[in-house]
């Protein structure tokens, strides 16, 4: 039995990570989608070099290949919230395993299950688009929840890995934040997040839609025609909404005559004020350099 203490809470359409005593709030499903995208084989390198450490802190018994874990695992935890909880269960395992003086170090650290978490959640991540595809696209036909899920779990008897495996949860209804109580996920692995989550997007049958400028799934919990994401794509900060407003407003005005004749003529106004011809107080002046009342026509 651990003896830290990792909630997961979902509450007024935001998540809730609870852990020694700090916690930490997303928009609700930020982080099913973000786990859904992330880039697992490019992490797998650091969890082959983790287990290559495990296997050396498990022959030789020396902290100092526990510590080059747990400052991988760090270094992991900035990659994505669920892998905080990876780094809170392996540390307490590495230093339960020096308590007891490796006795049962066999059952405290399951080296399959660290050392397989990239290709267990490329697994779910395929999973998960089936399921969004299946279940909770909004473009998709229009159908009962129970008749999609119905089509979802029937599938499985063809393609069994293809559908997402659901599992008994360690959950509890009790107090939270300031006094208010809501389901409360006790997790025992990364997984047990993305269950949570997952149940809770079909209970709350919240719509998915494919954003229209990084292909991306986004929960439509706004109007329900929004075709862009809020996520931040660019290296200027800018969001897929902000981008696509963008793109519309140049496509709109690619066909004014009028405007392109302006932007032209913004252009070259703003080219005379870098090449030093004219003043910028002299920019909205109607005459172009070195006309004057004398030569004007």
């Amino acid at each position: 039995m651990s003896n830290y203490n990792f909630q997961y809470y979902i509450k007024d359409g935001e998540e809730h990570f609870v852990f020694d005593r700090e916690e930490k709030s997303f928009p609700f499903p930020e982080n099913l989608l973000r786990i859904l995208y992330l880039d697992m084989w490019k992490l797998e390198p650091m969890f082959k070099e983790m287990d290559k450490s495990l296997l050396d802190f498990m022959r030789e018994k020396e902290w100092q290949y526990a510590q080059d874990i747990i400052s991988r695992l760090n270094e992991l935890a900035q990659e994505h919230v669920y892998f905080e909880f990876l780094c809170f269960d392996w540390q307490w395992r590495l230093e339960e395993t020096m308590r007891k003086e490796f006795k049962g170090m066999h059952e405290l650290l399951p080296r399959k299950q660290l050392r397989h978490i990239p290709s267990d959640i490329d697994t779910m991540q395929k999973q998960i688009m089936k399921l969004f595809e299946t279940v909770l696209d909004i473009n998709k036909k229009k159908q009962p929840m129970g008749e999609k899920l119905e089509l979802y779990f029937e599938s499985a008897k063809l393609h069994s890995l293809s559908v997402f495996d659901f599992q008994s949860l360690q959950t509890c209804f009790e107090r939270v934040g300031s006094g208010d109580y809501a389901e409360v996920l006790h997790p025992t692995s990364i997984k047990d997040f993305i269950d949570f989550s997952l149940r809770e997007c079909i209970k709350r049958e919240i719509s998915m839609r494919i954003c229209k400028s990084c292909g991306r799934y986004f929960a439509v919990t706004g109007r329900i025609n929004s075709e862009y994401c809020s996520v931040t794509r660019d290296k200027k900060g800018r969001t897929c909404k902000e981008i696509g407003a963008i793109k519309l407003w140049n496509s709109t005005k690619g066909t004014d005559e009028i405007f392109k004749i302006y932007r032209r003529e913004y252009k070259k106004r703003f080219a005379w004020i870098k090449a030093g011809r004219i003043a910028p107080s002299d920019f909205l002046r109607l005459e172009r350099p070195g006309v004057t009342e004398k030569n004007r026509v």
